[in-house]
């Protein structure tokens, strides 16, 4: 790739980061779907979790601590 197309790309990540951390969210985008109880019960569901392995690796499991 050449220098340009490279900083292209990383212009568009940093946008895309910085774009995330805004508090200027519409309320539609923040209101949850799911309690948090009824999450936590479908999180320790071994059958929810065999269903829906996708969606427990994102939202279930727990972050690696280096």
């Amino acid at each position: 790739m050449g220098g340009e197309v490279r900083v292209a790309l990383l212009a568009l990540a940093m946008t895309g980061l910085i774009a995330g951390c805004s508090d200027d969210k519409p309320e539609a985008a923040t209101a949850k779907t799911i309690s948090e109880q009824a999450l936590e019960k479908d999180c320790a569901n071994p059958r929810w979790k065999e269903q829906n392995l996708g969606l427990w690796y994102s939202v279930c499991r727990k972050s690696i601590n280096w």
